[in-house]
């Protein structure tokens, strides 16, 4: 039987801890009033005073703790404001609940962990997400010395005590399953098969997500070589930074990893990825041909950075010596991609698959370089276009000239035919006025010999009548001939 040392009530669960009247802390009943009195005056949280391990503020608006602080805004005004538990979901009066520093949400005090600083909910929350990484860790190989390290500094982050870690790491140990399969099923290959197709068609970062949790949860399942060579090589290019962290962290002789770590280094802009390079050939010197690839990688990726030709040609020379039989299955991709790069260059008219778009723009680095391929494609372009328009304008300005030149000839060819029509003119009309002068001066003899009776006259007078009719009449027809039939001028 317990007695609360707030309001006197009997709580007959002798393992409660609070009264379910008051919410006040409840003791073991003791038939020394002494002891009970002395307890009912020690300070409490319900009571806003904190006492264990803090500093005791009293009816203020703040509590401090091992180094936190926990807002409760109470106020004499406030005590009795009911607030909701936010992991009962019970009413409870404001000065029985308290603000979980982690979460920041009202509680009952119930519901706080004083050794942890938050309430139950938050402490599930961190229970679970180091039982996460310790399965993590254990999955990777043995607990050794280093894994052990990070799993206590892990426990050590997120507050969590040394009884409840032995017990999680124990419940993961009698439950480790058996070694990882190096075999995909056909449900996990479709699921693989489907990941790295969203990888290679992702245009963003929000489409790879998906694809990377996938991978990383296939990898932590299954020892496949495939499975490995996909997840490490998205984790470089995707999440150079984290894959650069975790490669910099981990003790693990994951062969992929440190295949890729390279690249990671290269992604963030370190120099430490030679020196990865090297580390790979010091802990797998019996994969030389991947080695040797790996090395080629790197020089063809600084090569593309910097645009250094060098390291193009020295890329060249390592890849001539490489033997795609001797390759891991997972790198054929690559090599052939790269054979192809040596022969006929990065061409943007080529027809690539999306893989071998992906190994040149996320292995090669060759972004900046094909960039540098289109700008200069579309200078081309616009020194074709400004010589096509130039071309254009002076077939324009030739024509115009042609026109030009073909209106002063016509115009000068109307000049000429007036000029001759005119002419024409003139000579009919001269050629009227002499042939009527002649008429005139006939008549006028005519009338003189008839009027001095001195012309002898003819036997028949018809004939000059016939002669002058012919004239008039061939002239005429001159003339007639004469405006019909064109200028020579005009013919040309």
């Amino acid at each position: 039987m317990k007695t609360c040392i707030r309001c006197g009530a009997s709580v007959a669960d002798d393992q409660a801890r609070f009264c379910p009247e008051c919410g006040g802390e409840c003791r073991p009943t003791s038939p020394e009033r002494s002891a009970g009195r002395e307890a009912e005056n020690t300070p409490m949280i319900g009571d806003r005073n904190l006492v264990s391990d803090s500093t005791i503020i009293g009816r203020q608006d703040k509590y401090e703790a091992s180094n936190i602080t926990i807002h409760n805004n109470i106020t004499e005004d406030q005590s009795h404001k009911i607030v909701e538990c936010a992991v009962s979901g019970k009413r409870i009066y404001m000065d029985r609940s308290v603000a979980c520093p982690a979460c920041g949400r009202q509680v009952a005090l119930e519901y706080y962990i004083e050794r942890s600083k938050r309430c139950e909910r938050c402490e599930r929350q961190a229970t679970e997400d180091y039982r996460a990484f310790a399965a993590r860790i254990l999955g990777e190989g043995a607990l050794d010395a280093p894994r052990k390290q990070r799993l206590d500094a892990e426990a050590e982050r997120l507050r969590i005590g040394a009884d409840t870690q032995i017990g999680i790491l124990r419940d993961l140990q009698n439950s480790a399953p058996a070694a990882r399969s190096t075999e995909l099923s056909p449900v996990r290959q479709a699921e693989l098969e489907s990941a790295v197709r969203r990888l290679l068609e992702a245009d963003d970062r929000n489409e790879v997500l998906p694809a990377l949790e996938t991978l990383e949860a296939l990898h932590e399942t299954a020892a496949n070589s495939t499975v490995g060579y996909w997840y490490f090589l998205s984790r470089a290019v995707f999440a150079p930074e984290e894959a650069v962290a975790h490669y910099e962290e981990e003790l693990t002789d994951d062969y992929w990893q440190r295949f890729w770590g390279f690249l990671a280094f290269c992604n963030v802009g370190s120099p430490k990825s030679g020196a990865a390079v090297d580390r790979l050939n010091k802990t797998f010197p019996d994969r030389e041909a991947d080695i040797r690839l790996a090395e080629t990688l790197y020089l063809l990726a600084r090569g593309f950075d910097d645009f250094e030709q060098t390291m193009l040609e020295r890329a060249a020379e390592l890849a001539a010596g490489i033997r795609r039989e001797l390759l891991s299955r997972p790198l054929h991709p690559v090599y052939d991609m790269l054979t192809r790069l040596l022969q006929e260059g990065i061409r943007l008219d080529a027809e690539y698959s999306p893989e071998e778009r992906f190994i040149q723009l996320g292995i090669f680095r060759a972004g900046r370089y094909v960039r540098r391929l289109c700008l200069e494609h579309e200078e081309r372009q616009r020194r074709e276009e400004q010589e096509r328009a130039a071309r254009e304008q002076q077939a324009r300005e030739a024509e115009e000239r042609r026109r030009q030149e073909l209106e002063a000839a016509e115009k000068a060819r109307r000049e000429r035919q007036e000029a001759l029509a005119a002419d024409r003119t003139k000579r009919m009309a001269e050629e009227v006025a002499r042939l009527s002068g002649g008429k005139a001066r006939a008549a006028d003899t005519a009338g003189k010999e008839f009027a001095g009776y001195d012309a002898t006259l003819p036997a028949r007078g018809g004939k000059w009548k016939k002669r002058l009719l012919i004239a008039v009449v061939c002239l005429l027809v001159l003339l007639i001939a004469l405006f019909l039939i064109p200028a020579p001028e005009a013919l040309q």
